[in-house]
């Protein structure tokens, strides 16, 4: 893929309260990760592991400290989807091949966390890129290579009793779809990149991201109610997960409490009520 970019990394949901957060997505039949802090800062997060991608549930869990603008987003825009990254394979490599296509990445970024294991903490240790992307902010959309995956990572903490496998797409709402394509042609290569009629497709590995106006949400979600005013744009609505046993899945969703939508293309839906603020569907992979 261009510029040395694998596919997805991970998405990031923020929440208002991690604890609570966690226990929604057990509920929802994710294995859960164990608890991870941002060093030096006062976020931490907890992640639901797949096979190549992963998600990451982000809170505050001290406000007398740095939140990197978590705090401002909760408050503004509630909680939901923040952003995505995607992984790179080489990140020095991929820095040099965006500046020479004129992308104007960062700097290499040293992030690391504290994962709090049983058995003692440890320190995960990233590298990140930020970009400037069209469409989406610095924070929506970045590059994270992993210097320490094998920390992050279980067999036991990538099995899940709703049979998720991957992330296969993220829908993001903004005002100009068509506007958008020339960038991600630049950023994802041309052939991964889709326009029909007014939406804009852009293949990421296993993953896609859907960019759609408003206009189409009626369309893509039939019935969907936001509480309040629709966000400000743009605003990474939905994550669709492909599930490795489909009769699984529905099964055991079904035996939740739960309010489960099997939707006409026969996806199984949970509105933004039940996820912390994301409409997430499961689909067969």
């Amino acid at each position: 893929m261009a510029h040395y970019l694998t596919g997805l990394d991970h998405t990031l949901i923020g929440v208002s309260d991690l604890e609570e957060a966690k226990k929604t997505y057990e509920k929802i039949g994710f294995t859960v990760t164990p608890r991870g802090s941002h060093i030096g800062w006062g976020t931490a997060n907890y992640c639901i592991m797949f096979g190549e991608d992963y998600i990451e549930l982000l809170g505050i869990v001290d406000d007398a400290r740095e939140s990197n603008g978590l705090d401002t987003l909760l408050e503004e825009r509630g909680e939901g989807l923040l952003g995505m990254a995607f992984a790179s394979s080489d990140p020095e490599r991929t820095r040099s091949s965006l500046q020479e296509a004129g992308l104007a990445p960062s700097e290499l970024l040293d992030l690391k966390r504290k994962l709090e294991l049983p058995e003692g903490d440890v320190i995960p240790e990233f590298k990140l890129l930020r970009l400037r992307p069209e469409g989406l902010s610095e924070r929506n959309l970045f590059i994270c290579h992993h210097l320490t995956p094998e920390l992050i990572r279980r067999p036991e903490w990538e099995t899940h009793e709703n049979a998720t496998d991957h992330i296969k797409s993220v829908v993001i709402v903004v005002e100009d779809p068509k506007s958008l394509q020339d960038y991600y042609k630049r950023l994802c290569g041309v052939l991964n990149v889709t326009l029909t009629d007014s939406t804009l497709s852009v293949r990421v590995g296993r993953m896609t991201m859907i960019f759609v106006s408003d206009n189409d949400l009626d369309l893509l979600f039939p019935g969907l109610v936001m509480d309040g005013d629709f966000p400000e744009f743009p605003y990474l609505i939905a994550m669709t997960l492909a599930v490795k046993d489909f009769s699984q899945a529905e099964e055991y969703l079904s035996g939740t409490d739960l309010t489960v939508q099997k939707i006409a293309n026969g996806a199984l839906r949970l509105s933004p009520k039940e996820t912390h603020g994301v409409v997430l569907e499961f689909v067969a992979s």
